[in-house]
């Protein structure tokens, strides 16, 4: 009957064990579970980067959510064998990450989706390549060969979705993810130039960094109490108003915070080459940002190829996975 359990046959050239059953092959729900996180983990990053660039949402979190997203396309690379299924997932995987941007240019959407589509399927094929080749299981093989082509096709992704946000505001962060990297960088400013007073207000920021310049001026030291305080006072007015000259939008206020202040001298510069440049801004701006992130990307690869390990050997101990050899035989053609 088709229910019962055939008895043990051997097979000349693949001696394995025919088993027939009227359930679903094994690891049907466990794959299936896969392919639904894998969506829902480009569900995530779409929505997460939506949040970014319309509501500043922390790039920590956009960087989480990333990274889950990495790591469930290398589990796919390993698991997802059958190519037609896996290129179903890749084509929702591509939908669920530009299905947060619906309202945008449709002419955009497609052009971003098919990109998606290009890079996530090659780095998939290139990784299933490497799996199906080799005799042993060479993690970091297969893990970079997807990673690499993943990596530089969600980064167009963010560019082509990034550029129609230029003509708000040209700037890649927003003003607390600045906040946050100005806080660190200070740290690092101010074991140089310890007098340097960046994390206070602008104003504290223009009156220490004119001091700097006035005490090693000759001429300064052979001033009065009063004078020296009233040179540094016209200095830093005169600070303050060339920075401030630079920012295209309003003054920048003393009581500002420092971060704010060079956030918003930065924003008026680009708006000022923007206008000047026009369409040629864009593009070329869109490339510089491509650039710089994919230099990063390298790293990212590291980092997220480091996680996928980790998932890849935790799944290996509940028991989710497992890792086995498969005797088989392979034709080849050669001269005779």
């Amino acid at each position: 009957m088709l229910g019962d359990r055939a008895t043990p046959s051997e097979n000349p050239i693949n001696p394995t064990r025919i088993e027939f059953s009227g359930g679903a092959p094994q690891g049907f729900y466990k794959s299936f579970t896969l392919d639904i996180l894998a969506v829902l983990a480009a569900l995530g990053f779409g929505y997460g980067y939506y949040r970014y660039l319309t509501q500043g949402l922390s790039v920590w979190i956009l960087l989480i959510a990333l990274t889950l997203f990495a790591v469930f396309t290398v589990l796919q690379a390993f698991l997802a064998k059958h190519g037609g299924r896996a290129m179903l997932i890749i084509v929702l995987e591509a939908l669920a990450l530009i299905g947060s941007f619906w309202q945008d240019d449709t002419r955009i959407l497609s052009i971003t989706g098919i990109v998606l589509l290009v890079f996530l399927a090659w780095g998939y094929l290139s990784a299933r390549s490497r799996v199906t080749n080799c005799i042993e299981i060479r993690f970091f093989d297969v893990a970079g060969a997807s990673l690499t082509k993943f990596t530089t096709g969600l980064l167009i992704f963010m560019v082509l979705i990034y550029v129609p946000q230029l003509g708000g505001n040209p700037l890649v962060v927003s003003q607390k993810s600045f906040r946050t990297f100005f806080d660190w960088s200070s740290n690092l400013i101010n074991d140089f130039y310890p007098n340097l007073s960046l994390h206070g207000s602008f104003g504290n920021f223009s009156e220490s960094f004119a001091k700097m310049e006035l005490t090693d001026n000759p001429n300064f030291k052979d001033l009065s109490s009063e004078q020296q305080t009233m040179a540094v006072q016209q200095a830093t007015q005169q600070f303050e108003q060339s920075l401030s000259a630079k920012n295209a939008t309003s003054p920048i206020a003393s009581s500002s915070a420092t971060s704010d202040a060079f956030y918003s001298i930065l924003q008026g510069m680009m708006n000022a080459w923007q206008s000047k440049a026009g369409g040629w801004f864009d593009i070329g701006w869109a490339t510089v940002i491509f650039i710089a992130l994919r230099s990063v990307g390298v790293v990212f690869i590291w980092f997220a190829e480091f996680i996928s390990l980790i998932f890849y050997e935790l799944l290996l101990a509940a028991g989710f996975i497992k890792a086995g050899e498969v005797p088989r035989t392979q034709e080849t053609i050669g001269y005779s």
